[in-house]
């Protein structure tokens, strides 16, 4: 789902001159509607001052960004320990204060060991909705906030949390573009490739154990995938040409992508072994930035065939193709909403990339972004509400998440290189 045309040309660029920073473009949104938010406020008990804070800053963040809570401030609660029940007095004075869910973590340092003690209370019975006891250390201690933070999204509504969820990105800090994962706040960042060439236009497989990106670890820029739970990877293509844009079916069985061994850029599918080879597109022009409907059967993409950049839409055996947007001279780079009722897309406005939306029968276009430099390559959060994406509105680019909405713009990345090509973790 990555800017192509503007990467084709760039890549040309690189052979010639130097790996220089590519700037992808890309747009994204997702529409929630509206939510009653659940009052809910967080203690943190325990001796260790310092833990305290990190726990209830990473605990905090966690819940806000769920969109499912309005954090209430109770400065003046003193708990001891952990209760099994709120006492009469405590629930009186939570309900006063509006709160209808409380959340009581007591931590605890034991040499390099770090407990966390979580629970999470109903105010107006006072009863135990849900309690569990992580152990770890340091170095996991944010992820065992995720899990508790996840656990409470799900006991009080009844949806997966993003907590856990991670970030695949392109970053140049080692030199090279190479590939990164991050948590889905930003911390946590670790190189996944490492081969010192080109990697671009990652995605995660529906499962989240594989990734799939284009290469030129071999020479050629081919498609390539990782094994994140074996670290084993495997070249799908060996084509002439450029071979890009790899995005994976809903079932994770099959994967499209574009390639130019027909002399123009095509859309191909193929299986996860990099077998079953079939075309899919046979327009005039240039056809890539393919993007798989949730179901699995519609694709968008983008094509020149009219002259500039657009959205189409097929069946992903390759019939019934029709164009989806028809305002603006360059539009590419489609990312379907994980519910399927939104398209998101890079869109040029006066002169620099925003990130627009539009509904699959090519109704209700909208720009939501704005501000300066270009905003590109946006990826949906697993639950729709968020949108991960790159901009050099900062000078370098960088990556940041947004409010599907166009509300609550946070950056995510501050290594001071250019960060490119995000692309959200299903799970």
């Amino acid at each position: 789902m990555k800017s192509i045309f503007r990467i084709i040309c760039l890549i040309l660029l690189i052979i010639v001159l130097t790996h220089s920073a590519i700037a992808e473009e890309v747009y994204l949104e997702t529409k929630r509607g509206a939510i009653q938010k659940i009052p809910i406020a967080v203690v943190i008990t325990g001796d260790d001052q310092e833990l305290k804070s990190a726990v209830r800053k990473v605990l905090v963040n966690d819940l806000e960004r769920s969109l499912y809570f309005d954090l209430i401030a109770n400065d003046s609660l003193r708990l001891k320990g952990v209760p099994e029940k709120l006492d009469e007095a405590m629930r009186g004075q939570l309900i006063s204060s509006g709160v209808e869910a409380l959340v009581v973590g007591q931590v605890v340092r034991d040499g390099e060991k770090i407990r966390l003690d979580g629970k999470l209370y109903e105010t107006g019975s006072g009863e135990l909705i849900y309690a569990k006891k992580y152990i770890g250390n340091n170095n996991i201690l944010r992820r065992i906030v995720h899990r508790l933070s996840d656990e409470i999204v799900f006991r009080m509504s009844g949806e997966k949390g993003i907590a856990q969820t991670r970030i695949v990105y392109v970053s140049d800090q080692a030199g090279r573009k190479e590939l990164y994962i991050m948590d889905y706040d930003g911390y946590s960042s670790k190189m996944i490739t490492g081969n010192r060439s080109i990697n671009i236009s990652p995605e995660w497989s529906p499962d989240g154990s594989r990734i799939t990106y284009m290469s030129y670890r071999d020479g050629n820029p081919d498609v390539y995938v990782v094994d994140l739970n074996t670290s084993r990877r495997w070249r799908l293509t060996d084509y002439s040409g450029l071979d890009i844009s790899p995005a994976w079916s809903p079932d994770g069985n099959t994967i499209a992508f574009s390639t130019g061994r027909d002399g123009n850029a095509e859309i191909y599918t193929m299986d996860r072994e990099g077998k079953g080879l079939k075309r899919v597109t046979y327009i005039r022009g240039e056809d890539v930035s393919p993007t798989w409907s949730p179901t699995g059967a519609e694709i968008a993409f983008t094509s020149d065939k009219g002259g500039s950049p657009q959205i189409y839409e097929m069946k992903s055996d390759g019939t019934n193709v029709r164009r989806l947007t028809f305002k603006g001279d360059y539009n590419s780079d489609p990312a379907w909403s994980p519910k399927g009722d939104r398209i998101a897309f890079a869109c040029r406005s006066g002169g620099s990339f925003r990130i627009c939306i539009i509904n699959p029968d090519g109704s209700d276009l909208r720009e939501i972004t704005n501000g300066p430099g270009s905003d590109e390559s946006p990826s949906w959060s697993p639950d729709g509400k968020w949108i991960t994406f790159a901009s050099s509105r900062g000078g370098k680019w960088n990556i940041y998440m947004i409010n599907a909405d166009g509300s609550r713009l946070e950056r995510l990345t501050n290594n001071g290189s250019n960060n490119l090509s995000p692309d959200w973790s299903p799970n």
